[in-house]
């Protein structure tokens, strides 16, 4: 189920047009996406629970998902970092952007924050449309599917998915 959201971030050509997007690196991309997904999914779940935004953020999930994604690159291009950094706002409620961009920043020495937060707005439209995508293929259309989508991305992101990304970037 998690397969089809994790490969469309976690690829070679994602992480490419994310940095060209950013205006950083590769490596540096891949070390702030792998340092960030973890965070910004599990504030996608904490959305998905709660009683006050689980509807808004069931229908902004399955909005996104209907953007067209198949051609990822022309999808990356075309994001709205602006909306994305209100997604990231809704995702780590107000001042968890920077505070995880602080947090990040702290890890990996000389890595802006800034980059950081833009970054999460590159990431987080994504996210969602991925998100959606897998509600629609799926047939899924509540929060407790999403909390079973959700789940299972966030159970399983952290360490196999980071790895994902080191492998990509020692190539």
């Amino acid at each position: 189920m998690d397969k089809a959201v994790m490969n469309a971030i976690m690829n070679e050509d994602t992480l490419k047009m994310v940095s060209q997007l950013a205006g950083v690196d590769e490596k540096e991309a891949g070390s702030i996406v792998a340092a960030v997904l973890p965070t910004l999914l599990k504030g996608a779940a904490s959305q998905n629970k709660n009683k006050d935004t689980a509807a808004g953020f069931l229908e902004a999930v399955l909005s996104h998902g209907e953007k067209d994604s198949s051609d990822m690159t022309k999808f990356i291009k075309n994001i709205d970092t602006e909306d994305g950094a209100k997604i990231v706002k809704h995702l780590l409620g107000a001042g968890g952007d920077e505070k995880t961009a602080e947090a990040v920043a702290a890890k990996a020495k000389g890595i802006d924050t800034k980059k950081i937060i833009k970054i999460m707005a590159i990431l987080a439209p994504i996210i969602m449309n991925q998100l959606g995508k897998e509600a629609k293929k799926s047939g899924k259309k509540s929060n407790a599917d999403m909390d079973g989508i959700l789940g299972t991305l966030v159970e399983n992101v952290d360490l196999g998915d980071v790895l994902k990304i080191a492998k990509i970037l020692i190539k």
